[in-house]
């Protein structure tokens, strides 16, 4: 049979199932007769005799091969492959194994990586991948039909629901206790509503219904933090949990056992609930997806096939777990294990050599103010392309074999390998080329197929990004910080090469930030600019992108101190109009939606101006805009909706001291009965901003319609939003500018 990869999991003990979506629409599960190794390394094979023995009713047999072990190797090593019985005991035995020494005694490999993944690096499968398959003796034989590197395949027509509850809520916020009001099941051929005074018969026409329109994907809004565990818990209450099951085989639907995790990624804590994953149906959360929230289904379709991840598993991985599975992909591809738990410690440097290299990448600070006539050019995906072309990774950086290598380290004259290719460059070739296809189809595409390239370049973009955090990641399995450092000081070295071309033509360097460079020249148009890239290109090696021409641009200062510039806050116009805005208010994911509204409709009036002085007689336009949106605060006909802030709570609920507006929301959602961990965002409308107690601010979730906002706080924060973008125009409309101008269009004299 001919079909498309839907979705695997392990089955029974020995199984892996697999679920093809088939030409003529319908969908098979397929059984395959496998599980997955994990290898254990020990300095003498005589010490693995007693681990062997202790966990040797878990494996279905053992076996000593050859592999690398580490990324630095130069040569296979001795270890044994232990194959699991089953699939899901992979770090309970490695576990076992590891408790019976000290530290190190016993190296594990390969023991977290998902038994669906395996599976895939070992078959040379991905998801969605077109394929022949037959089946002899309980094995599956493969025959890819399909290639990953296709910028054209053929996606399946997919069926796809999103299902929604309505709640009748007993208190402010849903809970497990409340009754279900209604079921809602959408899709492109309509809304299906199941409504009954019967809970259980609710929940069981929920059931009927997906199995007879037996979609391929189910959509929810907190599905994974809330809405399918509280299905679970109404079907327990109604006494039909036995029989409440959305997925193809027939599996009851449980509360996942452990819960969700607080972690801590480049500065920010973040929340993760525990997944509620279904088999052979593909549930996707959309408030928790990652790359469905950038990229929609086809940014989805892309990671999960280029990354061998399973669908459900991709759409709720972060974009750092999807780039490890195919660095794990091609580890396996290479005989090199994955290491349990990562030991792979930086070469040792002294105090010069360290205050030379962690210098990250070059930066010129932005000459503040507004500038007229300014180009902008970007190097493309230049991170990406560094590490590619020269073949920056963990294991090339400084290696031992090639100590006179004439591929070297700017700066600090280390050597890179010239025998091997980097884990890291083989695994981001496949990005680095593909998007940059993809952006080139997007140029002549229109329509669906615009919307498509775009998703997936999107998708990929984030992967490139990504890798050069990886790199100095310390949960990183083949990172190592030195070649973090060779990636940054290659960039200073493009960088500064970029800008001496740009000076040597006349240029003045306005800004330059990592990749991307801001320079005037008066009376240059666009064939200088492009002379300029074209330059610039041929001495660096790495190619550009000129974004544009501004008729204006204004770099700000920072909030905290005005005579500091701020890298990336800034907005311009472009010659035709086009705004690009990055670090202000309306970019901020936390901004209220009044906010950013009102700032956007301020910088597109600002847009039509054709040079600064043009901007600044529409001053007074922008100022209407602000007078006209407090007024409609004051009066209380913006809806409060409109004017949550979002935040990510930086710590538990209990482990807040200070009654701040954020502390006053977390209150009055705890004292609601909600659960909340470090994390995890909420979002809340200021209702009292100078009271002391938790009626500070009141959470969107328990807002009702009488609920008033605090309007006087409102239009002090709107002046401060639209100040930001004005008074780089004119000085007298800061915050407090705006406000005086608002009180007396207020006063009656003035009316």
């Amino acid at each position: 049979m001919r079909g498309w990869i839907l979705d695997l999991c392990p089955g029974e003990p020995g199984e892996m199932v697999v679920w093809l979506k088939l030409d003529d629409g319908s969908v098979a599960r397929l059984v395959d007769s496998w599980s997955p190794s994990i290898f254990i390394g020990a300095d003498r094979g005589t010490d693995l005799a007693v681990p062997l023995r202790v966990v040797g009713h878990e494996l279905a047999w053992t076996n000593t091969v050859m592999k690398y072990e580490k990324v630095t190797d130069r040569a296979r090593s001795e270890v044994v492959e232990a194959k699991l019985k089953d699939a899901r005991r992979a770090q309970q035995v490695a576990g076992r194994i590891e408790r019976l020494g000290p530290f190190g005694a016993y190296r594990l490999y390969n023991a977290d990586v998902p038994p669906n993944q395996t599976y895939l690096y070992e078959r040379d499968l991905f998801p969605l991948a077109y394929c022949e398959v037959s089946s002899s003796g309980g094995r599956l034989q493969w025959d890819l039909r399909d290639d990953v590197w296709a910028y054209e395949y053929d996606i399946p027509n997919l069926r796809k629901v999103e299902l929604d509850v309505e709640i009748a809520k007993e208190g402010k916020l849903a809970r497990p206790s409340d009754r279900v009001e209604a079921i809602k099941l959408r899709s492109d051929s309509g809304e299906v509503v199941i409504q009954s005074s019967d809970e259980a018969e609710m929940i069981l026409e929920l059931v009927k219904t997906v199995r007879s329109a037996d979609p391929d994907f189910i959509t929810t809004r907190d599905g994974d933090s809330f809405l399918l565990t509280y299905l679970i818990r109404r079907a327990e209450a109604a006494g039909v949990a036995e029989r409440l099951s959305l997925d193809r085989d027939g599996g009851l639907m449980k509360v996942p056992s452990k819960s969700g995790t607080s972690y801590f990624s480049y500065g920010k804590i973040h929340y993760k609930p525990s997944s509620i994953k279904l088999k052979g149906r593909i549930h996707i959360d959309v408030n928790t997806s990652f790359a469905y929230s950038e990229a929609g289904f086809e940014g989805l379709f892309e990671l999960s096939r280029i990354c061998r991840m399973p669908l459900q598993t991709s759409s709720r991985a972060s974009i750092g777990k999807a780039l490890s599975s195919l660095q794990f992909y091609h580890a396996t591809k290479i005989d090199l294990l994955v290491p349990w738990k990562p030991t792979l410690v930086e070469h040792f440097k002294d105090r010069n050599e360290l205050l030379l290299a962690d210098r990250g990448g070059f930066i010129y600070e932005p000459r503040m103010g507004v500038h007229e006539d300014v180009g902008e050019l970007d190097f493309s995906g230049l991170y990406p392309n560094i590490m590619l072309r020269k073949n920056l990774s963990a294991e090339t950086v400084r290696c031992s074999c090639c100590p006179d290598s004439k591929n070297r380290v700017p700066e600090l004259d280390w050597n890179v390998c010239e025998r091997r290719k980097g884990i890291v460059p083989l695994a981001i070739e496949i990005i680095v080329q593909k998007r940059l296809r993809y952006k080139e189809l997007k140029k002549s595409a229109q329509g669906q197929a615009y919307e498509r390239y775009d998703a997936r370049q999107a998708a990929l973009k984030w992967l490139g990004v990504t890798t050069f955090g990886y790199l100095g990641f310390n949960n990183a399995k083949f990172g190592r910080i030195d070649a973090h450092i060779a990636v940054c000081a290659w960039d200073r070295r493009v960088l500064l090469d970029a800008a001496r071309v740009a000076e040597r033509r006349g240029f003045e360097v306005i800004h330059g930030i990592v990749d991307s460079l801001w320079v005037k020249r008066e009376r240059a148009d666009r064939d200088d600019y492009l002379d300029l890239k074209a330059e610039i290109e041929s001495e660096t090696g790495f190619a550009m992108s000129f974004e544009g021409i501004y008729k204006w641009v204004t770099f700000l200062p920072s909030k905290v101190d005005s005579a500091i510039p701020v890298l990336n806050r800034y907005f311009g116009a472009y010659e035709d109009g086009e705004l690009k805005v990055r670090g202000i208010e309306a970019r901020r994911h936390d901004t209220p939606l009044a906010f950013a509204r009102c700032q956007m409709e301020i910088l597109r009036v600002l847009a039509e101006a054709d040079s600064v002085q043009a901007a600044q007689a529409k001053v007074p336009e922008c100022a209407e805009v602000f007078l006209r949106t407090a007024g409609a605060l004051e009066r209380h006909e913006i809806p409060a909706s409109e004017l949550a802030f979002t935040t990510n709570l930086s710590k538990a609920p209990e482990e807040y001291s200070s009654m701040t507006v954020q502390r006053a929301a977390v209150d009055q959602l705890v004292g609601a009965g909600a659960q909340l961990h470090a994390g995890e965002g909420i979002r809340y409308v200021i209702t009292d901003y100078r009271g002391h107690d938790s009626k500070r601010a009141t959470p969107v979730d328990v807002i009702k319609d009488e609920t008033k906002y605090d309007a006087r706080r409102y239009i002090e924060l709107l002046a401060a939003t639209c100040a930001s973008v004005l008074e780089p125009f004119d000085p007298r409309r800061t915050t407090g500018g705006l406000l005086s101008l608002y009180e007396r269009r207020r006063s009656p004299g003035l009316q």
